[in-house]
């Protein structure tokens, strides 16, 4: 109660803090740049921490920033949710925030029948590297396979299957007993190729090596696609990401086995937010393109 009277400080620090740009906070917050520094100087002072500090021509967060950003962004946004809920508006856009491989291979060539069921949602796609924070700051619904932030409900969409795969082109020149060279995107110290031995486990198969005597490495599954797709090697990757590949004969599978690799895929949204018109819509068409898929396939 007592930091109400703070108020305009801390809506100015939360706009700096998601901008991280004095200019950017103040022309969204409709105020000089001057303005937002003097906000900044007394809520610093109040607080007794640095919130703020200069990196290059930038400015990052310090420790004690990072805390109150992560309290004030999703409070601020749960105020703008409440007004526009009072008056009957709705909210400008709904942010899904999808990981590289799924956006692309899985997402976006369903999206035309997201748009013709739902034209009423204005949606916002997001693309991550890394599984972020779930967080209203980010996201307002995000696919992730750790899905273990409490608060937040996860609808499970699928289990990561990797199969392996290699172009056509090294598959005629070599046969399906190779030798390939290995394309893995097991990048930590110590579990490099880990990928490839636990197919090799799961499958039966001695542990398998890469011809040219090393690994290639990628750190992200778009990238060993196009890797294999350039006759690099052979690579372990999610059979949504080279569905397309193999149906055109770009690629070909290295035998029947599989690996999961237990990170499961998930549609997750925030608990409190779950009955959002929107947010309910869009678990809505995820369990209708989840059953047509398993039906496809079954």
């Amino acid at each position: 109660m007592e930091h109400r009277h703070r108020l305009r400080a801390l809506q100015t620090f939360e706009a700096v803090s998601r901008l991280l740009s004095v200019a950017d906070a103040a022309q969204e917050l409709g105020v000089t740049q001057s303005a937002v520094s003097h906000q900044l100087r007394q809520l610093q002072e109040v607080i007794g921490e640095r919130l703020v500090q200069k990196n290059g021509r930038g400015i990052t967060l310090t420790e004690a920033g990072r805390n109150l950003a992560r309290r004030l962004q999703p409070a601020f946004a749960e105020i703008d949710r409440s007004v526009a809920e009072s008056i009957g508006g709705i909210r400008g856009r709904t942010r899904l925030a999808v990981c590289s491989s799924f956006g692309p291979a899985w997402l976006v060539p369903r999206l035309a029948r997201f748009y013709e069921a739902y034209p009423w949602i204005d949606l916002q796609i997001l693309m991550y590297a890394r599984d972020p924070e779930l967080t209203d700051a980010i996201g307002d619904a995000f696919v992730t396979t750790l899905p273990r932030d409490s608060g937040y409900h996860a609808q499970f969409l699928w289990a990561e299957r990797l199969v392996p795969v290699v172009s056509r082109l090294l598959l005629q020149r070599h046969g399906h007993q190779g030798p390939f060279n290995l394309i893995t995107t097991e990048l930590e110290a110590g579990r490099e190729g880990a990928d490839w031995r636990m197919y090799a486990q799961a499958s039966g198969l001695p542990d398998m090596k890469p011809a040219c005597g090393h690994w290639y490495y990628a750190s992200h599954y778009v990238i060993a696609r196009d890797m294999v797709r350039q006759n690099l090697g052979a690579a372990l990757l999610p059979d949504f990401l080279v569905e397309d590949d193999l149906g055109a004969g770009h690629m070909d599978l290295l035998g029947n086995g599989c690996v999961f690799t237990q990170e499961d895929y998930h549609l997750c949204i925030k608990q409190s937010r779950r009955q959002e018109p929107a947010l309910e819509a869009l678990s809505r068409w995820f369990k209708s393109e989840m059953g047509e898929a398993r039906r496809v396939a079954g």
